[in-house]
């Protein structure tokens, strides 16, 4: 039995329900006292952000790109060397 990929449209909806995650672990973290000034705390923000505009505007039937998967890889990445906890 071959297993199908997932559509662009189920992959889109899986990315934002994760880039919010994100996002929520980054409020955590500076909400718990951490890194409150730090510039790359920021700068990991603005790149989820702009991540998140450039799956917004993908059409629906277009397949996804892998630069997408390797741009979540490394924001997963930053955020570990950060120390910051995904929920």
């Amino acid at each position: 039995m071959s297993k199908q990929p997932a559509s662009t449209r189920e992959m889109k909806n899986a990315a934002t329900l994760q880039l919010f995650r994100f996002m929520q672990s980054i409020v955590a973290h500076i909400d718990n006292g951490y890194d409150v000034m730090n510039p790359r705390i920021k700068n990991l923000s603005h790149d989820i952000d702009d991540l998140q505009k450039k799956i917004d505007v993908l059409p629906s039937d277009d397949p996804w790109p892998k630069e997408f998967t390797d741009e979540f890889r490394e924001l997963y990445k930053t955020m570990k060397r950060l120390g910051i906890n995904i929920n």
